[in-house]
């Protein structure tokens, strides 16, 4: 090895230049040229933060909605809020985490995301990866870990232990999603009677192996179908889907004093009238609101650390179902076009290197 080799090594910021695919304006997805790939500096770690290598990366719902929201036309922007990848280097204020650390995270915002050669992030919100699953396995699960945890522990609060939920019913509209697929393994591991929604043969298979109780086709009557389970009503109730349209569902499906917790924005004015008489509360969970305000971020590092360990138990499993080979144009194209399509079953990652 050469000195130089020696000195890349040693001090990541050598080359100073790293690889990115992302876009500059916002266009449809089967646009051509809605994303493109771009040489651009490589980001330093502030005090607080670590610089990461990115192995593997995911796609989101969320990255949809700032591309088509995006109005800062000629300004390239990266995107990416799952990632795994190996700690290159680490703020002056960081203790939590060394060289060579195996972590991942979700990050925030506001900053250049993962689909990246490197990026930095603070170091609050990043938990030690799983030993036992590959980069693509674990990049499936930041974001979506996070948001199962905060609907469980911030908006229903449970203590996040075995069986702390144990007798409590809950429904979970869109079962077979990222969130739906954690919420519903971290929901069993809390003890919980877990009724989802699902339709189509691999979503219902899906959400089986996810560990659900009950399978409801949101096709039909979902209230007549929890009648017919005898759970008329239920205690908890996660929308992840719709929240206008499941509405009405969930003020005849909730028990007094529950409690309802949305990720979905309302495309409409929804009554919260009713919930009062009954004592039932509704909160609303954007796991990137700790980031975006530097609020209790170091919760979200603990949520991953958490399941990290759980997933090492083998109590929960990666929420993986789509791996595609090489951080290119072309692969965010398809990934992010499988996301918009609205019927992904699980996750889909991007590994950065090109060999299977």
């Amino acid at each position: 090895m050469s000195l130089f080799d020696t000195f890349k090594q040693l001090w990541p910021f050598g080359q100073g230049k790293m690889r990115a695919v992302g876009f500059d304006q916002a266009l449809a997805i089967d646009h051509p040229s809605v994303f493109m790939a771009k040489t651009i500096a490589r980001p330093r770690p502030a005090a607080d933060q670590i610089l990461v290598k990115v192995a593997a990366s995911g796609v989101n719902p969320v990255d949809s909605k700032m591309r088509q929201n995006y109005t800062a036309t000629g300004k390239f922007r990266v995107l990416g809020f799952d990632a795994m990848g190996e700690v290159v280097a680490i703020g002056a204020d960081v203790s939590n985490f060394a060289v060579g650390d195996q972590v991942f995270y979700a990050g925030t915002q506001g900053q250049q995301g993962a689909h990246a050669d490197y990026q930095v992030v603070n170091a609050q919100l990043v938990g030690h990866a799983p030993r036992v699953l590959d980069a693509a396995q674990t990049a499936a699960l930041p974001l979506t870990t996070i948001t199962a945890v905060e609907i469980l522990r911030d908006a229903f609060g449970f203590r996040m232990i075995a069986q702390a939920a144990a007798g409590k019913s809950i429904l979970i509209l869109n079962g077979a999603g990222g969130v739906g697929s954690m919420l519903i393994q971290l929901a069993k591991y809390l003890g919980m009677t877990v009724i989802t929604t699902a339709s189509r043969p691999e979503s219902v298979h899906w959400v089986k192996k996810m560990g659900a109780d009950y399978i409801l086709d949101y096709h039909q009557d979902i209230q007549n179908q929890l009648n017919k389970i005898q759970h008329e009503q239920v205690d908890f109730i996660a929308i992840l889907q719709d929240t206008t349209a499941y509405w009405p569902l969930v003020l005849s499906a909730i028990r007094p004093f529950g409690r309802i917790a949305s990720i979905v924005e309302t495309t409409a004015p929804i009554d919260m009238g009713p919930l009062k008489n009954i004592g039932a509360q509704f909160s609303w969970v954007f796991m990137f609101a700790k980031g975006n305000f530097g609020v209790d971020m170091a919760s979200q590092g603990e949520a991953l650390n958490l399941v990290a360990e759980l997933i090492d138990r083998q109590v929960i499993k990666s929420t993986l179902t789509q791996t595609l080979y090489g951080l290119t144009v072309k692969n965010l194209q398809q990934a992010t076009a499988m996301v918009e399509a609205g019927h992904m079953v699980g996750k889909v990652v991007i590994r950065h290197e090109d060999i299977e």
